[in-house]
């Protein structure tokens, strides 16, 4: 099987050629490339041509050989497909989300699977893979912004489009790896910058005060799920984290809350995960005698409950139906959203805004970013610290004036220079 390895310039528009013996591009005189293959594929059915297959990217010689011997011995085998004749629709519905099933989790799978058939094949989903160019996932980005909300009115946030790229840049890196075209158009595209997505997210941040907090508190106090809240609005608990919550792990004799379990959307429906959403979700909280009491008042409802029931799945759940089973995830954020239109207080996403009120409280109050950051479980005291970058000015502030109280003692407005004259503007 006629085939030939040979480098190409990673710096020319065009990707010119290295010649044999070239050390620089003989077009830009560049030292930078990468490695290609062209191999021959067999006859084309309609003109009766031989076809060849390029494939490039990679960083080595021996890499390229083996990748060419692999693609020569599929086509002696007649078990070469060439996927760039494919949809995009076709190449991720039909082939790349099938395989990925098998390769990451299934609330992440599902996730995937959710953004590529709201966003992405309706609009590019029938131009051939082969043709796909970074303008169109330009136009793409652009259009799932301006017209990609389902409620509300309103341009999508940049998070969301963000994650589009990342989920398309993934797909198209693997059909570049599957030798389904050369070159992988997101590489090249324009979505919005990570940095401009984090700033977006932060500004979407709506947290309530102590004092709204505490009016919310005493509005919502014989409702439901009030005991969930409270868990919440005490220890910034994430909802899948809330739901998850078993007896088991519950110490109220010493005030204790373990998370060692979560409940996750899998495919629209509430599934159980032994692990939280990173190895540092898997932490002990303590928590206030408040929440020890109302946490023992839900206990005390529950085995009545339970007692009543004709049926009881025994899931050892802290918050759970009248039947055992688990509340889906999507009905306890709109009853909470419900009961926070109802108290007329400032509108706030539950319960995500209520785990970043949590936060924001704590650093208020000159608590160590480092204990917040393990309160929350999130998986970088960077993290934290530029989440809540709002919020650190002013401990910094408090820090410097605790110093300077300590070594200096109190300062006074009145200390100076006793024949200093007043200004015009005292």
């Amino acid at each position: 099987m006629a085939g030939q390895v040979f480098k190409m310039c990673t710096k020319c528009p065009k990707r010119a050629r290295y010649r044999d013996g070239d050390r620089r591009c003989p077009r830009c005189g560049a030292t930078t490339y990468s490695w290609y293959f062209s191999v021959d594929i067999g006859t084309d059915a309609a003109t009766g041509r031989r076809k060849r297959k390029k494939v490039g990217g990679y960083a080595t010689k021996r890499e390229a050989e083996k990748a060419m011997t692999e693609v020569a011995s599929k086509v002696n085998h007649n078990q070469f497909v060439d996927g760039s004749k494919q949809s995009v629709r076709a190449f991720l519905v039909d082939e790349w989300l099938p395989t990925m099933e098998m390769a990451i989790e299934g609330s992440t799978w599902t996730g995937y699977k959710e953004y590529i058939h709201r966003y992405v094949v309706d609009r590019i989903g029938d131009v051939p893979l082969r043709d796909l160019r970074p303008q169109n996932l330009n136009w793409l980005y652009a259009d799932v912004r301006k017209n990609g909300r389902s409620r509300g009115t309103g341009p999508l946030s940049l998070k969301t489009v963000r994650e589009v790229h990342v989920i398309m840049h993934r797909a198209l890196a693997d059909a570049v790896r599957w030798e389904y075209i050369e070159l992988n158009p997101a590489d090249r595209a324009t979505p919005p910058s990570s940095t401009a997505a984090k700033n977006a997210r932060k500004e979407s941040i709506r947290t309530w005060s102590a004092g709204e907090v505490h009016e919310f508190a005493q509005f919502a106090l014989d409702h439901p799920f009030y005991p969930l809240w409270l868990l919440t609005a005490s220890t910034g608990m994430r909802r899948s984290e809330l739901l998850g919550l078993r007896w088991k792990d519950v110490d109220l004799d010493r005030g204790l809350v373990a998370i060692r379990q979560v409940l996750v959307k899998v495919g629209g429906r509430g599934r159980f995960k032994p692990a939280p959403k990173s190895r540092h979700g898997f932490r002990t909280l303590r928590i206030p005698a408040r929440l020890v009491e109302s946490l023992g008042l839900q206990r005390g409802r529950q085995e009545r409950t339970r007692a009543l029931a004709d049926e009881w799945n025994d899931l050892d759940l802290v918050f759970c139906r009248d039947d055992g089973l688990p509340w889906h995830p999507d009905y306890v954020t709109s009853a909470v959203r419900k009961l926070v239109e109802a108290s007329g207080l400032p509108r706030i996403r539950p319960l995500q805004d209520l785990r970043h009120t949590h936060a924001t409280l704590l650093l208020v109050a000159g608590e160590h970013l480092k204990v917040v950051q393990e309160r929350l479980g999130h998986h970088s005291h960077s993290f934290t610290s530029d989440t809540y970058q709002h919020v650190t000015p002013g401990m910094d502030d408090a820090a410097a004036a605790r110093f300077d109280g300590m070594v200096f003692g109190p300062t006074s407005i009145d200390e100076g220079n006793e024949d200093d004259e007043p200004s015009d503007d005292s």
